[in-house]
């Protein structure tokens, strides 16, 4: 049986030793990594590249939301799920529009951690019932989502480059992939943005470069 593999990260050590000590006894999950910080949580994340991130929404240096935001935007492919003690709506909302895939508090129970942790890395959405009333509004308007959350990690690299003013031909060459590759990418950018012109994009590059 192929294990999940999973990172967890939270600045308290004996909550990190209650959810490690959990997952070992489950036969389709593996602990590979564990941070303290955002920061930490990162350098993890490059180093073991994770089937799932379970993360606290506080900690110091770099918090969840900021962490969550950095890694939605360069590992888009790998989800994660939030577990805090916060349960007001404005900080679930900003979490879930960073990118993170579910949202459970601390207080939850064994059985409901595990099927969250399954759910989502499975790349599906899964938020506690209680959670659910709190975001019930939000979740209705899913338009309030925010399409930047959408851009792959090549995307971002197409865009750095166009801040910087780099024509298609450059960008292929600069990221070794055809002219071709580089005007989908542009044109897949602005579908995702619902941005109407060049001139447009260009502004949107300039506006978010990193």
């Amino acid at each position: 049986m192929k294990k999940t593999t999973i990172i967890i990260a939270d600045d308290h050590q004996i909550f990190l030793d209650g959810l490690r000590s959990i997952l070992a006894g489950m036969q389709d999950m593996q602990v590979v990594a564990e941070a303290n910080n955002g920061v930490d949580l990162i350098k993890m994340t490059e180093v073991h590249r994770p089937d799932i991130i379970l993360t606290d929404l506080r900690m110091p240096g770099m918090d969840g939301v900021a962490a969550v935001r950095y890694l939605k935007k360069n590992f888009p492919e790998i989800p994660v799920l939030v577990l805090s003690m916060f349960e007001e709506e404005e900080e679930i909302v900003e979490i879930l529009k960073s990118g993170a895939k579910g949202y459970i508090p601390k207080k939850a129970g064994v059985n409901e951690l595990l099927k969250a942790i399954r759910l989502v890395a499975a790349n599906r959405r899964y938020y506690s019932p209680g959670i659910q009333k709190t975001i019930s509004g939000w979740l209705k308007n899913p338009e309030e989502t925010n399409p930047e959350n959408e851009l792959t990690r090549r995307e971002w690299e197409v865009l750095d480059l166009i801040a910087v003013g780099k024509t298609s031909q450059q960008i292929a060459g600069f990221l070794n992939i055809s002219k071709l590759t580089v005007d989908t990418h542009r044109k897949n950018i602005r579908k995702k943005l619902d941005i109407k012109s060049n001139t447009g994009l260009v502004k949107f590059a300039l506006e978010n470069q990193n």
